[in-house]
């Protein structure tokens, strides 16, 4: 058995990728929320819509990956997830000695940089026991049963009742993607060491152990292995091959059909960025290396280029039948001049502000409601 939207769209599957970025990701919760709540004026319904009933299919990284969780492994409405999205990103990022807060006791900035010392002495500035216990919490309170809410964190990913959707990972010993699945995966992988680790153990993967192997970026939080009894596998931040986890969405669209079947029709792909700045050129000086690396760091999670990659793809089979009517919408608010770290929890109700704006500008107000017509019955 596997969990379907409680609505179809004439035209197709509908799809939904988000973006990795930190506590940056709810701006893209932020416009998630708008387009579900035109949904629900749009049907007339009372209650707000949840998206695992209006996408066959999600994907998310990193801090989209955690997001995607919520929103289909829990089933939980965009307002659910906003609401638990800033007890997580203050539970994580919260500046810790030992686990002691330390900004009861100091200025935030302050705090911040003792924090971010620590990877003079080890290899991540934050622990994951925080993370764990955040999605303890969240869990409990949304899981989908009585053994849900009981296993906590320890609750398997994989479930019946479950939205479908895939967490991207990075397998750091083997330099090569692994996506977690929230449904049984049927395809037939080619036979290498990572595709057989994961046919072995992919129904041992916890939603917790998910939630880290997505989020485990370097010097932010400590790697993942697994399986924990006999480790295999080393997962890294699924951000450094897949920041913009829209390809791996996109591949697969071909789980929601069985194997000898073709491709499943497509009404739509919402891809949703965490905010953007305008990359800047690294300086020519040579004692600027920090700075090169910096750059380049930032072109290999750069998630707009991969955005544009899509459109010009998705653009060229538009001129084909079977994908004339599918709509690709992609949303991502500019940051501005403002400088929003990955960790600035801080800064979570002025990314708010900055995804409320971008969400009336008049040019993405039509993006946003053809979103809408590509998700709801015709």
């Amino acid at each position: 058995m596997v969990y379907l939207p409680a609505t179809r769209h004439l035209n197709g599957v509908r799809l939904l990728a988000l973006d990795g970025g930190g506590v940056r990701g709810v701006a893209s919760l932020i416009i998630l929320k708008e387009i579900m709540n035109r949904v629900q004026a749009r049907k007339g319904l009372k209650e707000e819509c949840r998206p695992a009933d209006y996408f066959e299919l999600g994907a998310g990284t990193s801090t989209g990956g955690i997001i995607g969780i919520m929103l289909f492994r829990l089933r939980m409405k965009a307002s659910e997830a906003i609401a638990e999205y800033d007890n997580i990103s203050k539970e994580v990022f919260s500046p810790k000695i030992y686990g002691w807060n330390i900004t009861r006791v100091m200025p935030n900035k302050l705090a911040s940089w003792i924090n971010n010392s620590k990877t003079l002495v080890q290899s991540s500035r934050f622990d994951d026991a925080s993370l764990k216990k955040a999605i303890n919490k969240v869990v409990a309170k949304y899981g989908l049963d009585e053994e849900d809410r009981r296993l906590e964190g320890d609750a398997p990913l994989l479930h019946p009742k479950s939205g479908r959707m895939i967490v991207c990972t990075t397998a750091q010993n083997r330099a090569e993607t692994v996506l977690l699945r929230s449904y049984k995966d049927n395809t037939i992988h080619v036979k290498s060491k990572v595709n057989d680790t994961m046919k072995d153990h992919s129904d041992k993967i916890t939603i917790s152990l998910a939630a880290r192997a997505t989020s485990a970026a370097p010097t932010y939080f400590p790697e993942v292995k697994w399986p924990e009894n006999d480790p295999k596998l080393t997962f890294w931040d699924g951000g450094l091959l897949n920041n913009n986890p829209i390809d791996q969405l996109w591949y697969s669209r071909y789980d929601l059909v069985q194997p000898s079947e073709p491709a499943p029709p497509v009404s739509c792909v919402i891809s949703l960025g965490t905010g953007y700045v305008r990359p800047d050129s690294p300086s020519e000086s040579w004692f600027q290396l920090a700075g090169v690396a910096s750059s380049v760091m930032g072109f290999a999670t750069n998630t707009n280029a991969k955005g544009k990659d899509f459109s010009r793809h998705m653009t060229a089979l538009n001129n084909r039948p079977e994908h004339a009517k599918t709509r690709y919408v992609r949303l991502n608010p500019s940051l501005g001049a403002s400088e929003i770290g990955l960790a600035d929890y801080t800064k979570m109700e002025e990314l708010k502000t900055l995804a409320t704006k971008y969400i009336e500008d008049k040019d993405n107000q039509l993006w946003i409601d053809k979103a809408v017509l590509a998700l709801c019955d015709e």
